[in-house]
């Protein structure tokens, strides 16, 4: 353990530097969409929302219809939790620059230990691909909350403290409603009673809290364009409904639009249906196993929760590409399942989600560079359709965890003795 961690500082830091030199020389502009104001350059821009709506709600405005405090105006969307961030006003530059950076170190340090053990150098390389990837940059840049969010997922999965645990699902859930989802976390718990207790405890506190908020959810719901993403930079089911239905083809009066319904036909159905019945039989095999259920490990539990978080955002929510940073969650588990038992599926699905991830970066910096401006429309739709061949994979996997993660909680799975 203390190897990893030694390695998780070492890489983690090392990512620090190189991702920071990027950055500071404006290399990663503009496939890293920059948010530009009154012709400047401001990075870190989801944090430093948070830290001036802090400020106009001490002056006593409502952030969540207006915050004349950040540079743009943009209203406070995230939770209530957030705008009780103390002595800013001591430490300004502490909050709006060295906060963020400090929690981009953290981020990459956390990231390390999930991908960077000494089993799995054989993939350390294609690692790469998945660290200086669009999702990952992005969320860097921006400083956007699911840094902190993505932390605490990796304590919980790391953690035995039923306080610690449900400290962290609190405070991440009032801070995005999504994270509500970790509760999950004690569906590994050894027998029904105790999962039901600690789930609806945790849940009930968070919905408390809620509940006494709902003036201030109804407001955020009020202003969902601020957090919803679009084109290429959108992680949502939503991306190739919405461009199949804007996108005319059309050729002088001949109306071409039923292309669009072969595409989704032979170029999503089909393949998803024939990937998922090829794999059908291994992913039954291997996830079948009772023993992933009787103790699950760090590597279980992180993809559990990555993949109950992925599914609900990427079906729910209109979501910005940074959430995309969850699908490094499932990776630990499919490389040392593949390590142990050399399967074709894992090989396939470890190098669908490098594919997924280099597809995403690749297009963007086709996009944002305009190279080749006509082929834009492929390049979202290109973009979205390994989106779902990924999302059906996972989605296939995640109904065994949840069949046999029940069964064994129920007492239906045996138990060691």
């Amino acid at each position: 353990m203390s190897k990893r961690i030694i390695l998780s500082f070492f890489f983690g830091i090392f990512f620090s530097l190189i991702i920071t030199f990027l950055f500071y020389n404006q290399f990663l502009y503009p496939t890293i969409l920059p948010v530009i104001y009154d012709g400047n350059l401001r990075i870190f821009a989801d944090w430093t929302v948070i830290v001036s709506a802090n400020n106009c709600f001490e002056k006593g405005y409502d952030v969540f219809l207006e915050n004349p405090c950040d540079f743009a105006g943009r209203k406070h969307v995230y939770g209530s939790l957030l705008l009780h961030i103390p002595f800013i006003k001591m430490f300004p530059n502490f909050f709006y620059i060295y906060l963020p950076f400090i929690l981009g170190i953290l981020f990459l340090i956390s990231v390390s230990y999930l991908l960077y053990d000494t089993k799995f150098k054989g993939y350390w390389l294609s690692f790469l691909t998945l660290i200086f990837s669009v999702p990952v940059l992005l969320v860097i840049e921006r400083a956007n909350i699911d840094l902190v969010i993505f932390i605490f997922l990796l304590l919980l999965c790391i953690s035995k403290n039923f306080y610690l645990i449900s400290s962290l699902i609190v405070v991440s859930s009032l801070s995005k409603f999504y994270p509500i989802l970790l509760s999950l976390i004690f569906i590994f718990e050894n027998n029904l009673k105790k999962t039901i207790i600690k789930i609806l405890t945790v849940t009930l506190v968070i919905l408390i809290i809620l509940i006494y908020q709902w003036d201030s959810l109804v407001k955020i719901f009020e202003h969902t364009s601020q957090i919803t993403g679009f084109a290429l930079h959108m992680f949502s089911f939503r991306g190739i409904i919405d461009l199949l239905k804007h996108l005319e083809i059309a050729t002088g009066s001949f109306d071409l639009n039923f292309i669009k319904y072969l595409y989704l036909l032979f170029f999503v159905f089909v393949p998803i249906f024939f990937l998922n019945y090829k794999y059908h039989k291994q992913i039954s095999l291997i996830f079948s196993n009772t023993e992933i259920y009787r103790n699950p490990n760090f590597e279980v539990k992180m993809f559990f929760l990555s993949a109950s978080l992925i599914l609900f955002c990427f079906f729910l929510i209109p979501n910005f590409v940074y959430r995309e940073i969850y699908i490094l969650g499932l990776i630990p588990l499919i490389i040392s399942m593949n390590i142990e038992n050399k399967n074709n599926f894992c090989t396939f699905f470890y190098s669908l989600i490098v594919f997924k991830f280099l597809i995403t970066t690749v297009t963007t910096f086709m996009f944002q560079s305009s190279i080749m401006p006509f082929l834009n429309s492929f390049l979202i739709l290109f973009k979205h359709t390994v989106d779902i061949y990924l999302i059906s994979i996972i989605l296939h996997v995640y109904i065994y965890f949840i069949k046999y993660s029940i069964k064994k909680i129920t007492n239906q799975v045996p138990q060691n003795v």
